[in-house]
């Protein structure tokens, strides 16, 4: 016989609420740990360089790398706090963290988005050095404009994405 399929308690409403209030309960966390401790930053900006370089010598591109300064293409951008994708990383691990599913599916899904974020902000960041070296007045527009709102849509897609290969958990009434 088959088993009833089980209801989740509580109205759809409050669902919505409990899992916002638990996503701005992780991001206040993580905004404390950034604000707290200066290595979460500084390994953010490593990481970027170094895929930066490992990404530009792939493609047989030279590139130089002096402390945050990163010259390929005969061009040079600053590596800073903003161009680094742990900001992102971490909003989307707050939400993932407040889904509710289990433990293993959050960490797949926290292992998996931040594979998405980094590769998306590497192509991010080698995109703006390619508008950097042909079109530089496009710069600020990409850079400000598209590129943000592009991290925007990705965050969104990787959750959305993720959160159908999921399954909620689910109260038993």
């Amino acid at each position: 016989m088959a088993q009833p399929r089980r209801q989740p308690t509580g109205s759809p409403r409050a669902a919505i609420l409990g899992f916002l209030l638990r996503c701005v309960a992780y991001w206040s966390v993580a905004l404390f740990a950034v604000s707290r401790l200066p290595v979460i930053e500084e390994t953010g900006i490593r990481l970027t360089l170094g895929t930066l370089q490992l990404a530009y010598r792939a493609i047989g591109q030279d590139v130089v790398r002096s402390g945050n300064l990163l010259i390929a293409g005969g061009t040079s951008v600053s590596i800073v706090s903003d161009c680094s994708p742990h900001v992102p990383f971490l909003i989307f691990a707050a939400v993932v963290l407040a889904f509710p599913t289990s433990w293993r599916q959050r960490a797949l899904g926290i292992v998996a988005g931040g594979l998405v974020i980094h590769v998306f902000n590497t192509i991010r960041i080698m995109a703006l050095i390619g508008v950097l070296i042909w079109r530089p007045q496009w710069f600020e527009f990409a850079h400000v404009y598209l590129w943000q709102t592009g991290t925007v849509l990705v965050l969104f897609g990787t959750f959305a994405l993720w959160m159908q290969t999921m399954k909620p958990r689910l109260r038993s009434t």
